[in-house]
């Protein structure tokens, strides 16, 4: 459906005396400012593991606290997302409508859970407001490279992050 035109950034940091490789979207000049805040961090790369090309589903670990934003953030701009609206449209009456990760090979064929993103609620032909279910089994990261999101969405999540990242400073 579309290539993955975000970058991650590894970062290399001290979690106590151990070096440890964080991997952020946010640029390197936004990090260089303002640091990393809890919610702009993806995810770590297992300790050993020291740069992109070495980014594998078994080398990476979730970060609990991007995937709890990352949801909040699609909950709370779902509704911008012009193609979720045209399917709750073509759902016609009363059903869900998944929000697909762009990067699997076949969004009309049979999807796998990993790239299920979440859900949400239609009735009448219109997405239901705070009717968002997250799916658990998503996974940021799998053999199909990073997440990705519908380009709406995609740039509520930069901007919100970038926002939380300064703000995170600020305080």
């Amino acid at each position: 459906m579309g290539t993955d035109k975000r970058s991650f950034f590894v970062y290399e940091v001290y979690v106590g005396s151990v070096l440890r490789h964080l991997v952020s979207p946010l640029e390197p000049d936004d990090v260089a400012e303002h640091g990393l805040a809890a919610e702009s961090v993806v995810g770590l790369l297992a300790v050993g593991v020291d740069g992109p090309g070495a980014m594998q589903p078994d080398h990476f670990e979730e970060n609990p606290a991007f995937v709890r934003f990352l949801h909040e953030t699609i909950a709370d701009d779902i509704f911008v997302v012009h193609g979720l609206r045209e399917q709750a449209a073509l759902v016609g009456g009363h059903g869900w409508v998944d929000v697909l990760d762009a990067r699997t090979p076949d969004l009309t064929g049979d999807v796998p859970s990993h790239d299920v993103i979440g859900s949400v609620e239609v009735r009448d032909g219109v997405l239901v407001p705070m009717s968002y279910r997250p799916n658990e089994a998503h996974r940021l990261l799998t053999e199909e490279g990073f997440f990705q999101l519908p380009e709406e969405l995609e740039m509520a999540l930069l901007k919100r992050l970038r926002l939380a990242n300064r703000h995170e400073l600020d305080t």
